[in-house]
């Protein structure tokens, strides 16, 4: 069964890659959770492609605060997420299609990929 997966960073993974994709819990407390939840990184997963070892991520998936940084001076920021997200699942998924659109009005480019589960892992893994 494929599945989308919106990505609000670049991510072009090719197609037949497998991927391991970790999502993360929203730990706000329940009447937060009404509210609009900007740039959580409980609303976008963490891909990793298993077959380049390459690790796509959202800067608050390494970073609590907010971008910062500017054009000149690169981040240090982490080649893992941050240890205080809590992981609500991680499964293995086979890409089928992949998509990057860029959306000016953000300077930025959004990928949709569109994968076929295959199986569960461990976020040992």
């Amino acid at each position: 069964m494929s599945v989308p997966i919106r990505l609000n960073y670049p991510a072009a993974i090719p197609v037949g890659h497998v991927i391991e994709v970790t999502e993360f819990l929203d730990t706000r407390p329940e009447k937060k959770r009404r509210t609009y939840a900007r740039g959580e990184p409980f609303q976008i997963p963490v891909i990793l492609d298993l077959d380049t070892g390459i690790r796509y991520m959202n800067h608050r998936h390494v970073s609590r605060w907010d971008n910062g940084g500017n054009d000149f001076v690169p981040n240090n920021y982490s080649s893992e997420p941050r240890s205080d997200l809590e992981v609500s699942r991680v499964y293995r998924a086979k890409v089928t299609a992949c998509t990057l659109v860029m959306v000016e009005g953000l300077e930025n480019q959004h990928t949709t990929l569109v994968v076929n589960p295959v199986e569960d892992a461990s976020p040992d893994s």
